[in-house]
């Protein structure tokens, strides 16, 4: 074995790689105070092993992030530890980075050609921070989206900046599929690499450095090595933290809620590291709450970017610098105290309490319930659904969204993958009728791949009718059940008449009744053409239910798509301003196949 290690050793230098770290010199001799940077090291590479374990199985979606996750912990082996281990190693990353800065902070230790030093450690704790805040999300349920939601409306608030801040958070306007790649992308790859970079060069500076020893002189003159004495201790506090996040990640483990529901009223309350800075809004309200938002981070990150350069006194005893340490006791124990008084403060509200209680009952009986496997894909009646709220059954104006929005935003307007949610969007965000008008004919929007369409097709009239539409959408589009076909009552066969079940077909939902043993069923649609099986339907459903492409059910009531528009558009789909992945040209389709496929089409109303 020596002799393999010492064939190793000519040709990496292994041995003298190891001597200069296990080696390091220690003024004043090893010291549990020490053990704080080692402790983090371990912290990120568990967090960066339980991740790459999670991400194995994690879907990115805002339709399959929630099962995504629910499977890791209910189903996987192991999954509810792995998840337990990386969702209390983030909180406790960020109590052990707190504790290293309040020592180093005591020690004085940012002192003397430490500047470098200590700068890195305050934009590691930032980068720490973005880790908790983007991972946060990731379970997409109604604890995770609502409290980003708060998040990400506290970044708008900013001035000048705040709202093109919030739109790169989000991607858009809301909370969507998009937000939630962006959070996961820079949660496993951006926030990673950056902090890795930092811990590289955070070991060089203080290498570079040296060990700043203890704030005393009393042991200058001892001097022990890294190995085995500090290394012992670090390796001692290593174990006691896995341990105490093994035994929370069995006995408790990580909460889990039931999905996001953009349109309930969850009661949103951030995690545990930004209470103090929800108390604080509590007492800045309107516009005086950019003071605690921006204004108080701002000055108190700036002021510890500063203080190398602000105390630069070779004094590095606490009780010699009553200021400094004043400030941070002042610092913490304000912390502490905000995030105590918003616990009692939510505890002894009636309301708040009450509604908090029923969210915690919700969230432990989705974590007792067994997992539920979701359904792949998407299942689009050919009928459009008859729909109340507004009140505005049988309306153009919903015509038109089933024809031109529904695909994207979804039947109901919750949103879908593509886009977001339509319901209360215009109260939320305090739209105006001639904001939206002008927006629907996209004149301040480049068109892009994924972007929402110019709908120029769309007569002035019908832009204004969608934007009124959307100024009083306060509820979901609801999908009434077809009523039974009306019988006189005189009718002898009228008492005869009931509904025998209910199926599902590729039509939709049909009642099927039975009148003196015959039944009577609601006609089904004709069946397409070849033409259009062979070279459309895998786009657009074997129905024209939509799939990759739009539904085409009652395509010919949209504006320019009358039969004649439509046979003109299967020769030269571009001059209708059709773009990828619809094709450019058709070769394969004859005149016989075109003008089978849109008499077809004409019939599906």
């Amino acid at each position: 074995m020596a002799s393999l290690y010492d064939w190793i050793d000519e040709r990496t230098g292994v041995k003298r790689i190891s001597r200069a770290i296990l080696d390091e010199p220690i003024r004043g001799g090893a010291r549990f105070a020490y053990v704080f940077g080692s402790g983090l090291v371990f912290l990120f590479l568990l967090q960066a092993a339980t991740g790459i374990f999670l991400t194995m199985y994690y879907v990115p979606s805002a339709d399959h992030a929630h099962a995504s996750v629910a499977y890791i912990q209910k189903v996987v082996p192991m999954g509810s530890i792995i998840r337990g281990l990386h969702s209390y190693g983030a909180s406790a990353m960020i109590i052990i980075l707190v504790a290293h800065l309040v020592q180093t902070y005591l020690f004085g230790a940012y002192k003397q050609r430490r500047e470098l030093l200590w700068i890195v450690g305050i934009i590691m704790l930032l980068i720490v921070l973005g880790f908790a805040f983007t991972g946060y999300l990731l379970p997409w349920d109604q604890e995770a989206y609502f409290g980003t939601k708060v998040g990400t409306s506290v970044a708008g608030e900013v001035p000048v900046v705040g709202e093109v801040m919030q739109r790169i958070l989000l991607g858009g306007h809301d909370l969507t599929t998009l937000t939630l790649s962006r959070f996961f992308v820079t949660h496993i790859f951006l926030l990673p690499l950056a902090l890795l970079l930092l811990v590289v060069l955070h070991l060089y500076f203080f290498r570079r450095a040296g060990a700043a020893g203890p704030y005393h002189h009393r042991d200058d003159a001892k001097v022990e090595p890294f190995y085995p004495y500090q290394l012992f201790k670090d390796m001692l506090f290593i174990f006691i933290v896995f341990l105490v996040l093994l035994i929370l990640a069995v006995k408790f483990p990580a909460r889990l809620g039931p999905q996001a529901d953009p349109t309930s009223d969850y009661l949103a309350r951030p995690p545990w590291y930004f209470l103090p800075l929800f108390q604080l809004l509590k007492y800045f309200p309107g516009k005086l709450a950019l003071i605690p938002t921006v204004g108080l981070p701002m000055v108190l990150f700036g002021l510890l970017f500063l203080l190398p350069f602000i105390d630069r006194r070779p004094e590095r005893h606490p009780l010699r610098r009553p200021i400094a340490v004043s400030a941070l006791a002042l610092a913490l124990g304000g912390s502490v105290a905000l995030g105590a008084l918003s616990k009692y403060q939510d505890a002894t509200h009636p309301e708040f309490s009450a509604k908090l209680r029923a969210q915690e009952e919700e969230a432990r009986a989705f974590m007792k319930a067994s997992f539920v496997p979701q359904e792949i894909g998407r299942s689009i009646p050919v009928n459009p659904p008859i729909v109340k709220n507004p009140p505005v059954v049988g309306s153009r104006v919903l015509k038109i969204y089933f024809a031109n929005c529904a695909n994207c935003h979804g039947a109901d307007a919750m949103g879908g993958p593509m886009a977001p949610a339509l319901v209360k969007l215009a109260k939320h965000w305090r739209l105006t009728k001639s904001f939206l008008v002008d927006y629907l004919l996209g004149h301040t929007r480049e068109p892009a791949p994924g972007s929402m369409p110019r709908f120029k097709q769309l007569m002035p009239e019908d832009r204004e009718a969608i934007a009124e539409w959307l100024l009083a959408l306060d509820k979901p589009i609801r999908a009434m059940e077809p009523e039974a076909p009306a019988v006189a009552a005189a009718t002898p066969s009228a008492k005869a008449i009931e509904p025998k079940k209910r199926t599902t077909t590729l039509g939709g939902p049909r009642a099927i009744y039975r009148s003196h043993g015959a039944p009577l069923e609601q006609p089904a649609f004709p069946p397409p053409p070849a033409a259009f099986t062979a070279h459309c339907a895998f786009c657009h459903g074997p129905r024209g239910e939509g799939n990759i492409g739009p539904r085409l059910i009652s395509i010919t009531e949209k504006p320019n798509r009358r039969p004649e528009d439509l046979l003109k558009l299967l020769t030269d789909p571009r001059a209708y301003g059709l773009k990828d992945p619809m094709p450019a040209r058709f070769p394969q389709l004859s005149d016989e196949d075109r003008r089978q496929i849109v008499e077809w089409l004409s019939k599906l109303k």
